[in-house]
């Protein structure tokens, strides 16, 4: 587990509506300062008592995340949708929703049309059998990285929350007991309808909170305990809503037009967003600014800015062949590591990815724990930690080099 050592809560003041903006032609709009004078006391500070690494020690910080897909979502009644939030839908619906907004959203939704293929039903969380063939997939992997000393950040939408709640099913509970973060995967599309741009901070605010509250009631958890998200990435307020609805860590950006990350988000080291991207104009979200509501967390040192599209794409060579990658990116990051900063590394996996053969499941992602992971954790080279415990790490550093640019 991470090096540890104490440090008071830091206050953030709140950031100016203009700070969030990204460029003249993204400003926001009056309706848009309420959200961010609402988001002050909930976000961008870290927790009363809160403990972090101490700063300086060259270890290349660790995890993998997974995003759980909105199948068989609708949009929210708050959104102008035709039904409660992850109740019913179609199947080409549940399958397609929210494609562009995760880090693999594409990769996701196929893997799992092909495990409900498998019995000729669509994918679907609102469909018993799929959604605990997804848990137990679930299980299997946060049992193992578990073996490793690992933990992970799970980050789950509806329906897959809203049919956890309502069947009893405890899944989020246990892995929350168990160590495993709790976080917020939003496809925006699902959950807002297709015209999520024009829509006001102040929904996307009360949508994510929908979807933050059946989080919490499906995992036990309670206010303030859910802090990362991810999705959103292009939407010019993202910052001003996300940070009303409680949230103060991100990661994973992707132009889901394009399936890759632009270069300026490549890297080891966490920053605070001076505003929201402004579709692929990413200006404003690549600078720091010391007074940002949010951190955000870079995946690593990856050659390449479809690294997160690419791990289901035939030309990618397969499950191995990502896997060969992820190791090059993670040894790159680790000589990219600057031992006076933060330094971070991650990767996404969803549900039934990578599961290989009935007889060994999730394999290849057993030998690179390892054969790749294990080595570097027992040098002291990696240290585990969930994207909450890198931002608050963060949070720690910026104690201890007040005034300093992460990016310099």
């Amino acid at each position: 587990m991470i090096m540890r050592y104490k440090a008071a809560a830091i206050v953030i003041a709140l950031v100016l509506a203009s700070s969030l903006a990204c460029s003249s032609a993204e400003e926001q709009p009056e309706s848009a300062a309420p959200v961010a004078e609402a988001a002050v006391e909930t976000a961008g500070a870290a927790p009363e008592g809160a403990t972090y690494p101490a700063p300086g020690t060259g270890v290349l910080l660790f995890t993998i995340g997974m995003h759980i897909e909105p199948l068989g979502a609708t949009v929210s009644s708050l959104a102008g949708g035709g039904g409660a939030v992850g109740q019913g839908a179609g199947a080409a619906q549940g399958a397609n929703a929210g494609q562009g907004t995760s880090a693999a959203a594409g990769q996701g939704a196929n893997a799992a049309q092909g495990a409900a293929a498998q019995s000729n039903k669509p994918a679907n969380y609102n469909n018993q059998q799929f959604f605990q063939r997804h848990v137990q997939d679930i299980l299997t992997l946060t049992g193992m990285v578990e073996r490793h000393g690992g933990s992970m950040t799970i980050q789950a939408q509806t329906p897959f929350t809203s049919v956890a709640a309502s069947s009893g099913n405890t899944i989020l509970a246990d892995l929350a007991a168990r160590g495993h973060e709790i976080g917020l995967h939003f496809h925006e599309d699902a959950h807002l309808g297709k015209n999520t741009d024009s829509l006001p901070p102040e929904t996307w605010c009360a949508v994510m909170k929908e979807e933050i509250a059946l989080l919490q009631q499906a995992s036990g958890l309670g206010s303030g305990d859910i802090r990362y998200w991810s999705g959103g990435n292009l939407y010019p307020n993202l910052l001003a809503a996300a940070s009303c609805a409680g949230l103060d860590v991100n990661s994973d950006w992707k132009n889901p037009k394009e399936q890759s990350t632009v270069a300026e988000l490549i890297g080891n080291h966490p920053w605070r967003p001076a505003g929201s991207s402004n579709g692929n104009d990413v200006s404003q979200f690549a600078r720091h600014d010391a007074n940002g509501l949010v951190v955000f967390l870079p995946e690593g040192q990856y050659g390449r800015g479809d690294f997160a599209s690419m791990r289901r794409s035939q030309s990618a060579g397969g499950d191995e062949a990502y896997f060969e990658f992820l190791k090059q990116s993670l040894m790159d990051s680790l000589a990219a590591v600057d031992p006076d900063k933060v330094n971070v590394f991650h990767f996404t996996v969803h549900p039934g990815e990578f599961k290989g053969s009935v007889q060994d499941p999730f394999a290849v992602i057993e030998r690179f724990l390892t054969e790749v992971v294990d080595p570097l954790v027992a040098s002291g080279q990696v240290e585990w930690a969930t994207l909450s415990e890198m931002a608050d790490t963060f949070a720690g550093w910026e104690r201890t080099h007040p005034g300093e640019d992460p990016k310099a």
